[in-house]
């Protein structure tokens, strides 16, 4: 099953269509504790007309995935963790747009703005002590990211690949539009185990990879951030990116670029880059 956010409610999938829903649900998580493949259908939509949102609208917190691709821990000279390396974020009411959606460079630090494709984990109930065997129970779905990164920002806030001031890698990662989400939230029934990541801009490959190198595949990073953080429904975490990102290549986001990236089975998220941030 396949959920949308859209300008005129949520909605559910169908081919080339989208099938309005007549539910009383402003989220996806929300829709998702019900049994959304049998509510009722008020309108039928073309899916290329649609606005869509955020398939998420407002988790409690967003936990953040690093160093699981070994390309990227290579590129970024971090070392190879031996457990899962995580920290959560308190999102603000303006940290996630959809597709189609600018992001805007921040005045603060707008010079080394990097992007990140990632698998996003939709949880669906909530989740606390969660063993690795477990963890299926409590995801709802999946969804495309984009973890927006302000590097320099980032930086200030470790020395030698460690972690110094975890305040800054939240600030790093918060700035306002710095998480696109979509185009949709997709059951795990719907997908493969094995789902190629990739990142465009402005129609160059960047990013390509694959979930299956991961270091800590989708059902241990449940487990251990859960044992950490408590986790909500409709809460979000962002599984790590592949190699390839700017600042391996110093080729950071400029306004205009259009940024794409995609998972296999879920879709791509397009941005455009924009300035203006405060």
């Amino acid at each position: 099953m396949r959920l949308y956010r859209t300008t005129q409610g949520l909605a559910r999938g169908d081919g080339d269509e989208l099938l309005l829903l007549d539910v009383p649900h402003h989220d996806v998580a929300e829709l998702l504790a019900d049994n959304a493949q049998h509510a009722t259908v008020k309108a039928r939509i073309p899916l290329a007309e649609a606005k869509l949102l955020s398939p998420v609208a407002k988790p409690k917190t967003v936990v953040i995935v690093g160093a699981n691709y070994t390309g990227h821990i290579a590129e970024a000279g971090l070392q190879v963790p031996t457990s899962p390396a995580f920290f959560p974020i308190t999102p603000g009411p303006d940290l996630f747009v959809g597709p189609d959606s600018p992001i805007v460079l921040p005045a603060e630090a707008p010079d080394q703005v990097d992007y990140e494709a990632e698998l996003a984990i939709v949880l669906g109930a909530p989740a606390r002590g969660v063993t690795a065997e477990d963890a299926a129970r409590y995801i709802a779905g999946f969804t495309v990211a984009n973890d927006v990164s302000a590097r320099d920002v980032q930086f200030r806030g470790m020395a030698n690949g460690a972690v110094t001031d975890l305040t800054l890698l939240q600030r790093a990662k918060g700035f306002p539009t710095f998480k696109p989400l979509g185009p949709a939230v997709v059951t795990p029934d719907e997908l493969g185990t094995d789902l190629t990541v990739t990142t465009r801009v402005n129609g160059v490959l960047r990013q390509q990879g694959r979930t299956s190198e991961m270091l800590f595949p989708v059902a241990e990073l449940v487990a251990a951030v859960s044992a950490k953080i408590p986790l909500a429904a409709g809460d979000v975490i962002l599984t790590g990116t592949p190699a390839g990102v700017a600042l391996a290549s110093g080729a950071y986001l400029r306004a205009g670029d259009v940024v794409e990236v995609s998972v296999d089975g879920i879709g791509s998220l397009r941005n455009e880059v924009s300035t203006g941030g405060s």
